[in-house]
């Protein structure tokens, strides 16, 4: 497998898996509860085939992260969702703890709205369906290349 992308299956997950197979890529779709724990993440991992990329869709308090980290061979990148009012109003909970990119892990964070997500660092932020959010997320994270395969 080329990616491995995990989060709710009526989410974000099904468009970036469905950008990410339109560029020729193979990918494994799974739902965060089968990286609930460092096994389960593990036996995924190795179900997956050690792929190169893995995409988390997740909001906090991120425990497929901690059990994915220090497990993935190559890129981890974060989708971090947080849940806001209407597209473009700030976040609900201003104390919500964001990861920060390191080593081998990316983070992009995306608001949240129903079924549109939206930039929290811009002023007058549009409304994004989840085509032209999957292309943020992996455009954002320097993952693109392993899209346009």
């Amino acid at each position: 497998m080329d990616a491995l992308v995990i989060g709710p299956p009526d989410g974000l997950a099904g468009a970036v898996v469905r950008r990410l197979r339109r560029h020729g890529a193979q990918v494994l779709q799974a739902i965060p509860a089968d990286a609930a724990d460092r096994e389960r993440a593990a036996w995924l991992l190795e179900e997956a085939g050690s792929p190169g990329l893995v995409v988390l869709i997740e909001t906090a308090p991120y425990q497929a992260l901690d059990a994915l980290l220090g497990q993935v061979p190559g890129e981890l990148l974060l989708v971090a969702e947080v849940r806001t009012a209407a597209v473009g109003a700030p976040p609900a909970d201003t104390g919500t703890w964001l990861p920060q990119a390191k080593d081998g892990l990316a983070v992009v964070t995306l608001g949240r709205s129903g079924r549109r997500w939206h930039t929290l660092d811009e002023r007058r932020a549009e409304p994004l369906g989840g085509e032209r959010a999957a292309a943020h997320v992996l455009s954002a994270s320097g993952a693109a290349a392993a899209s346009s395969r």
